[in-house]
């Protein structure tokens, strides 16, 4: 990150604070008046505090997601250090004979056949799925607090919990994202409750997370709290999970969903999908068709066998920190 982009995302961290400090003055101007007016009770309904404790939450959200990306500049500085030296490297790269593997292997974009082959035989196994921490559960529910918002309809509070507790299952074929020949199919699930329920056919450690309860409530109530914002990302992601942790447990977990009035279901359903994955422990894929993939293939946007397998690897606690996907 440069200087420049350094400076206007500081400027932007000032502009949220100065506004979350609006918001937070607004909020206790009307809590005074109804107190004055012995009201109180009847007025802490009123669809303007609630808008504005809503819009409160959503700028401390966010301000908790600039003050990370702050923290993360110097990283971004080193990688492009690192990248400078690239050439360098090819160069000895090329000296050892070592990239005439990869030349041929552009060579053989112009023949399809070999490239298809390529992909069912070098490219069906091998790809990973990270593993970060998992949840301790005395049973196996989870508590989930959707953050309603009077930009939030009902429909879309439907897309998203569908995404979590649907148990719809569907087929595809797996030549579509290059996992094997056409004519063989593989199972995706919907939903989450879908997947972890297969998950728990094998005994783990851990309790594997199964029913859900939706807590409908504007506090800090549940193990999940999922916001919905209308604000866009300064770095233009569309998700975001940030997880309070103790050693290797979850203790409470925060999704945020950006400009939510600009995605289609399909897209609201995929990407709550994506980081509820991480809010059960997940990491991202190498494989780039894979639901937990950094950057989301919509062809199949459902929950794989791949990730269960992380899911029973995770909550088993196996401590390698990685799932190898068989397909």
């Amino acid at each position: 990150m440069s200087e420049k982009s350094l400076a206007r995302l500081k400027d932007h961290l000032d502009s949220m604070n100065k506004e979350l400090d609006s918001t937070t003055s607004q909020i206790k101007q009307i809590e005074t008046k109804n107190k004055t007016e012995r009201k109180s009770m009847q007025k802490i309904d009123d669809p303007t505090i609630k808008s504005l404790k809503n819009q409160e939450t959503e700028l401390i959200q966010e301000i908790s997601k600039i003050q990370k990306e702050i923290k993360k500049s110097r990283s971004k500085v080193l990688l492009i250090a690192e990248l400078a030296v690239l050439p360098a490297i090819f160069l000895i790269l090329l000296m050892s004979g070592v990239t005439d593997t990869i030349f041929s292997n552009f060579e053989s974009k112009e023949r399809p056949n070999v490239l298809r082959t390529k992909y069912f035989t070098e490219n069906l196994r091998g790809d990973t799925i990270d593993t970060w921490k998992s949840w301790r559960l005395v049973d196996s529910t989870l508590n989930i607090n959707i953050l309603k918002s009077p930009r939030v309809t009902e429909h879309q509070l439907e897309v998203i919990k569908n995404a979590i507790v649907s148990e719809q299952t569907e087929e595809f074929d797996d030549s579509l994202v290059h996992k094997g020949p056409k004519g063989f199919k593989s199972t995706y699930y919907v939903g989450w409750a879908g997947a972890l329920k297969e998950a728990t056919k094998e005994e783990t450690k851990y309790n594997i997370p199964t029913n859900f309860e939706f807590v409908g409530s504007n506090g800090g109530e549940g193990d999940i709290i999922i916001t919905l914002s209308n604000i866009k990302d300064s770095d233009g992601y569309t998700g975001y999970t940030k997880s309070i942790t103790e050693d290797t447990e979850i203790l409470k977990s925060f999704i945020t969903i950006y400009d939510i009035s600009n995605l289609s279901d399909d897209q609201l359903e995929t990407i709550v999908r994506h980081e509820f994955g991480h809010a059960l422990g997940l990491g991202h894929s190498t494989a780039t068709e894979d639901l937990m993939a950094p950057t989301i293939d919509m062809t199949i946007p459902y929950i794989t066998d791949c990730n269960i397998d992380a899911i029973v690897s995770l909550y088993n606690a196996k401590s390698d920190g990685q799932t190898v996907c068989q397909k």
